[in-house]
């Protein structure tokens, strides 16, 4: 019988690249004529982010924006808002091509500003356009050999097989009502999004993605001091091609929100507040398939020479899936404020990161709080705070590693004030992730028998072996030049290991 082998395709996924650029932000900015003077600024901050980008050769091209925002208090006591949008493009070398799925982000480094006039002020910071890279790595292993007297020791392994990997950009636009806001809006002074995943179907090649954009926008209404807030809730449907899906697939997919732009308006009538919300959305998705197959850890033939070659990869088991929402409740000292009053608080930003513990998963991270208020002389200022949380999975891990990739969003937020100098928060989180058991595993990559190299070794048939207890049949198989199975037969017994001291005989093949 000719020699022949069989293979297997594992697939998983490895960050190819990770690289990172940085921008420069310098502008002086002269208040238009609609807007009053300064007389305090109460925050300037700067929002970057990325509209598209493409790969052209060993090139990343980024097209970006960053918002330039500045809360100030006018004359009148009022809290006005300005906002410039400043364009520019941004380039990362990419050092490798071999990836499929790309993401670009952008994030602050640092904002100042510095005050010229009650008309003019100019703004100086960084900013820094991220990318990251992931690619599949495919591995071959050898899965089963006929012929060529060869012996070979099997194991069936659970994987999670990456069978697709794609990245996509849209548009989400929207114009939405403002619901019980019957007075006109004097100035929008902040929004807010977040991005939520509802449903994912997948069918042969395609995902069917819903979802949707939480939107608040902070205001002040145009004969008031107060600080007021609207939610609303924009559905997100999209069709999602990636390669090589299929209906068996599982898919893990994350929602970020690289920009937003908000813009008040009244409709035809004259008689309602309209908000005109677009905002641009990145979407990330992972295929998985699981299923079982079978590697060669190790093999020979009793008749001729044999060449093996080995490689350790990690694969990946689909342990559990996360989607949930939770409350998070924090407690945020404002005793250095002089805070007297809470005119708004909204939870926007939000970090992710993954932990194991003995008996439990960890997803935890902060969540920023953005705090308008009076202070003690009744006048509006500005705070910013961080609120930790913790979400945690039953799960025992022993000595097992596990690795989750959390997406998580804030869906809601609000406050009471505790005792004394404390404001008790509550954040509504929405989190989502696979939970993979990762283990490495040897498998034989490539296994060769020369024919040509008949073996010469001289035993006899029938040789007298002391084994020791635990010790593998396999191993002695090996070293003799015979089969488990024919030890076994010889010896009538049904294990693979020897169970104590034994004498055991060994027959030639």
């Amino acid at each position: 019988m000719d020699f022949n082998v069989r293979k297997e395709n594992i697939s998983v996924c490895e960050t190819t690249f990770q690289g990172n650029a940085e921008h420069a932000v310098d502008c002086d900015i002269t208040l238009p004529e609609y807007l009053p003077d300064i007389v305090r600024i109460l925050r300037c901050s700067a929002v970057p982010g990325v509209q598209s980008h493409q790969v052209t050769g060993d090139r990343i091209s980024a097209e970006c924006e960053c918002l330039i925002r500045v809360l100030y208090v006018c004359e009148q006591g009022k809290i006005r808002c300005f906002e410039q949008t400043l364009h520019f493009s941004k380039q990362i070398e990419l050092k490798s091509t071999d990836s499929s799925d790309i993401f670009v982000g952008a994030k602050t480094e640092y904002i100042n500003y510095r005050v010229s006039g009650q008309r003019r002020f100019e703004v100086h910071g960084a900013v820094t356009v991220f990318a990251r890279a992931s690619g599949k790595k495919r591995y071959e292993a050898v899965s089963a050999a006929e012929g060529g007297n060869i012996t070979a020791r099997c194991e069936n392994v659970d994987i999670c097989d990456l069978t697709s990997i794609t990245e996509k950009i849209f548009t989400v636009t929207e114009t939405c009502e403002t619901g019980s806001i019957s007075e006109p809006i004097g100035a929008i002074i902040g929004s807010y999004s977040s991005a939520v995943i509802d449903e994912i179907k997948v069918i042969s090649n395609k995902l069917f993605l819903k979802g949707e954009l939480l939107v608040r926008t902070v205001f002040t209404e145009q004969d008031s001091l107060e600080v007021m807030s609207i939610d609303n809730v924009i559905n997100i449907n999209q069709i999602i091609e990636a390669a090589d899906i299929t209906e068996d697939c599982e898919a893990d997919a994350e929602l970020t929100v690289t920009s937003l732009n908000v813009r008040y308006r009244y409709d035809s009538a004259g008689s309602k507040n309209l908000l005109d919300v677009s905002a641009t959305v990145a979407v990330s998705v992972r295929g998985f398939e699981n299923r079982q197959i079978t590697v060669i850890k190790d093999a020979y033939s009793t008749k001729y020479e044999t060449e093996l070659k080995k490689a350790g990869i990690y694969v990946n088991s689909l342990e559990e899936k996360i989607e949930d929402t939770f409350l998070c409740r924090g407690t945020v000292d404002i005793s250095t404020t002089g805070m007297t009053k809470i005119l708004n608080f909204t939870c926007s930003d939000i970090t992710a990161g993954f932990s194991v513990r003995e008996d439990c998963v960890a997803v935890s991270g902060e969540v920023t709080a953005d705090i308008i208020y009076a202070d003690a002389k009744g006048e509006p200022a500005f705070a910013q705070r961080q609120i930790p949380y913790e979400y945690k999975r039953q799960l025992q891990a022993g000595d097992a590693v596990f690795t989750c990739r959390p997406n998580c969003a804030v869906t809601a937020s609000s406050f009471v004030m505790g005792e004394g100098n404390q404001l008790d928060a509550r954040v509504e989180i929405n989190v989502r992730g696979f939970i993979f058991r990762e283990q490495e595993k040897s498998v034989t990559t490539e296994l060769l028998v020369d024919k040509s190299r008949i073996k010469t070794l001289k035993t006899a048939s029938l040789t007298v072996y002391f084994a020791d207890s635990g010790e593998s049949l396999w191993d002695i198989a090996e070293r003799y030049n015979t089969t488990v199975d024919a030890i076994m037969r010889e010896n009538h017994i049904s294990d693979g290991t020897v169970a104590g001291n034994s004498r055991l005989l060994i027959p030639k093949i």
